[in-house]
């Protein structure tokens, strides 16, 4: 598969890009296919991601981000292994479960011989060719992008989605927090909307995991969903995988995976990450600011208390077009 790179051209942003620390954000052009938008350095990993080898008894989770991936990544693992909670507490989720593309994300800011000096030594994409079977594997990559032999090989794949107006305020804290973005709401909005942040096109990404023809290895999970109902999601995941518990055990794995508990797990949280890019990026005062920590808020609507009638009335807006353009109104219809 051939790929293209380049800039992103859109005036506006690039006349602002370096002061939201954005400049090496490209579009990605997968020859005759869709566009979406990456970082630079993923010009030399593109085809190592194409090429990997995919095996049948992995199990992958594909997000766009911010749409409840660390959660459904501690939910997954556990129901795969048994509810091997002492694992899961002694081993970090990064480490059980790596983000493997992920690596491009990394040297963004770290060269590659600085990444085994990062908390848990980080280099998810050889980690993850490393881990013996059964592998799980987190991305966001957008159809395309993912390696070709997982339409051959088809182990699991979970894909998730939450409403795009969750999704902004989240991934906006996020990119605050981890890519030291120094641009307002307004501004991420913006961009947002216009499809220019990162693994953006959002509906795309959506849409083509929804339109994806890959039989009944595939699961299809919301984040409004597990928010309402968490034990139906739980059955639903166990069914998926073959598993079979008890509904003591199904309580205690959904006390587990509830947003207090995920919040002060170490193995989950991120913690020694959110540390690590403070201090690297000379911002100690944020340090126990509660909007600088991964798992933040855990709310199907926060996003009320932080977008302005403004954003929403853009956001909103935005949504019905993609929708009127796709014709996939259930698909993105979620209840305010």
């Amino acid at each position: 598969m051939a790929f293209e790179f380049t800039e992103i051209g859109d005036p506006v942003y690039r006349a602002t890009c370096a002061d939201r620390g954005q400049e090496d954000y490209l579009l990605v052009v997968v020859i005759n296919l869709s566009c979406f938008v990456l970082r630079s350095r993923f010009t030399g990993y593109a085809e190592l991601f194409k090429n990997l080898e995919v095996r049948p008894d992995d199990v992958w989770l594909v997000t766009y981000p911010k749409s409840g991936t660390t959660w459904c990544q501690e939910m997954i693992w556990l129901v795969c292994n048994d509810l091997d909670y002492v694992q899961a507490s002694e081993v970090s989720l990064g480490k059980r479960f790596p983000f493997i593309d992920g690596v491009q994300m990394f040297l963004f800011t770290f060269s590659m011989t600085a990444l085994r000096d990062l908390p848990e030594g980080k280099d998810p994409f050889e980690d993850t060719i490393a881990m013996p079977s059964p592998r799980f594997v987190k991305s966001h990559l957008p159809v395309a992008l993912l390696p070709e032999q997982l339409w051959t090989a088809k182990p699991r794949l979970v894909y998730v989605r939450r409403n795009p107006k969750a999704v902004a305020v989240s991934y906006y804290h996020h990119s605050v927090m981890f890519h030291n973005y120094k641009g307002t709401m307004e501004q991420f909005v913006e961009s947002f909307v216009k499809d220019l942040e990162y693994y953006s096109p959002y509906h795309r990404h959506v849409l083509e995991f929804h339109n994806l023809d890959y039989g009944d290895n595939l699961l299809h999970l919301c984040y409004e969903d597990m928010k309402t109902d968490l034990k139906a999601t739980l059955r639903k995941v166990c069914q998926f995988f073959g598993k079979s518990y008890s509904e003591e055990q199904l309580d205690k794995l959904e006390s587990h995976l509830s947003f207090d508990s995920m919040k002060n797990n170490k193995a989950v949280n991120a913690q020694d990450w959110v540390e690590f890019q403070l201090q690297s990026t000379n911002r100690t005062d944020r340090l126990g600011d509660q909007n600088y920590r991964f798992i933040r808020r855990g709310e199907s609507n926060g996003w009320r208390s932080e977008l302005s009638p403004e954003l929403v009335r853009k956001l909103d807006e935005w949504n019905e077009r993609k929708v009127a353009e796709c014709g996939q109104r259930e698909l993105f219809s979620y209840k305010d």
